[in-house]
């Protein structure tokens, strides 16, 4: 066995193909994983058997995005080993804790539970979950919001999209609600959907009729993606009911179903219908 680590070249084609070749069940197109995961942006850690690409880390901040080894080749030290150059280096910019596939650059938010292999490989180095998140899914077909049962709203609350001069009251309300997202919406270019309460912003959600990450179908599949309501608003049934009508929207728009990502309230939504597709363990480890 000959392992070496190169520094980053010329070779994201390998880099997809190798990802597609280990993770099955995310498959996705090439530009858009180029364009979500950045790779010219990040580290990468090569391993080669002679001249094959046998498996490479890529990693963004204190985050582990992807540990890719060649199906054929694994059991041979190239996983322990890309690990062990990931952590060495992640330590060495001074991080405190290392994060596995979730993080601004994300594919997978955390290790693919279907693969027991997997998790308990880096369960053995010291990575810990406290939590699952899933994946799920949503055909749109029989959908229809009036079928919905759904505790009406007050009165004074309604519905709209976003514009331009909302924007610093959007992200006084992301604060308040989430303050982690507060970057997903200064760079926002989806559709926004607000709840407002007179001229307040006490909800908010990302709509994308597009946004499907794992689509090789050619289907339009939408997403919906952060959704938030401001503290005191909240059990007031503004967020499912703001739910329901981004389902119906996107609907609307010709989308077949809609994919939801990093979901930890499954049951939540499963109250809309929506059905677990796939599930991440959320691995961290201490430094």
């Amino acid at each position: 066995m000959v392992l070496s680590f190169r520094p980053v070249c010329k070779m994201m084609k390998n880099l997809f193909e190798l990802y597609s070749k280990c993770l099955p069940a995310y498959q996705m197109r090439e530009n858009d994983w180029h364009s979500l995961q950045k790779p010219g942006f990040a580290e990468i850690k090569y391993a080669y058997d002679g001249e094959m690409l046998a498996g490479f880390s890529l990693i963004h901040g204190n985050t582990i995005a992807l540990l890719c080894v060649n199906p054929q080749l694994q059991k041979r030290g190239f996983g322990s080993r890309l690990l062990e150059e990931s952590e060495k280096f992640i330590k060495q910019s001074g991080a405190n804790k290392i994060i596995l596939g979730r993080g601004r650059h994300y594919i997978l938010q955390g290790v693919p539970s279907d693969n027991p292999a997997a998790v308990s490989f880096f369960k053995k180095r010291g990575y810990e979950a406290e939590w699952a998140s899933v994946n799920m899914t949503i055909q749109l077909e029989d959908f229809d919001i009036n079928k919905l049962e759904i505790p009406p709203l007050p009165k004074d609350i309604s519905f709209r999209f976003a514009e331009e001069a909302d924007k610093s009251a959007l992200l006084a309300a992301v604060e308040d609600a989430d303050s982690s997202w507060v970057h997903v919406f200064e760079d926002c270019a989806d559709p926004v959907m607000l709840a407002v309460r007179g001229n307040e912003i006490i909800g908010f959600q990302i709509l994308a009729a597009d946004g499907a990450r794992f689509n090789t179908s050619g289907n339009r599949i939408g997403c919906i993606g952060c959704v938030g309501v401001i503290n005191r608003a909240r059990e007031l049934g503004v967020g499912r009911r703001m739910v329901a009508g981004g389902m119906q929207w996107l609907k609307e728009q010709g989308c077949s179903s809609i994919e939801l990502r990093y979901v930890a309230i499954a049951d939540w939504y499963g109250k809309l219908g929506f059905l677990v597709e796939r599930e991440q363990w959320m691995g961290e480890k201490s430094l």
